[in-house]
């Protein structure tokens, strides 16, 4: 996506995402419209959720933030170079300025579903990060558990 320096010339954006924390995934900042948005969303996205019979630590997501990430697509994201492989990446989007939905990218070139999409309430993000980044779990098995918004609310 072109963007337009001082004297009116067009260049391109170059964002190289990072490697993902072991165990852990990215968390790739897109809306910038609301700093105060975007820290109550992290905080909620890595909270500890006392919930069912399991320890639970809190989500480990290394936060990525850069203007030039702003307002990006997931078909956009897909196609950043990246440090190491990415299976999948959790995005900030103006959604999750709004209601705190964490959205999920599917990275892997091996399941033939590149770019698919899902969302997740706060609470499940931590299950969500710890079964992909395991490979307990496929993509899939969220994506398609999710409501009718699209939204995973657990099993």
């Amino acid at each position: 996506m072109p963007m337009t320096g001082r004297r009116g010339r067009a260049y391109c954006r170059v964002v190289i995402l990072p490697t993902a924390p072991d165990l852990g995934l990215l968390l790739v900042r897109t809306d910038y419209s609301d700093d105060r948005a975007w820290h109550a969303a992290l905080s909620a996205a890595t909270a500890v959720y006392d919930m069912d019979d399991f320890e639970r630590m809190g989500a480990l997501l290394r936060p990525v933030e850069s203007p030039a990430l702003s307002n990006l697509t997931p078909e956009e994201l897909v196609a950043l170079a990246r440090e190491d492989y990415l299976s999948q990446i959790a995005v900030a989007d103006a959604q999750t300025m709004r209601d705190q939905t964490v959205l999920f990218v599917d990275f892997n070139e091996l399941n033939g579903q590149v770019g698919r999409t899902f969302r997740s309430i706060p609470s499940e993000v931590e299950p969500i990060v710890a079964n992909l980044s395991l490979a307990n779990m496929e993509f899939a098995e969220f994506a398609d558990n999710t409501n009718p918004d699209g939204i995973f609310c657990g099993f």
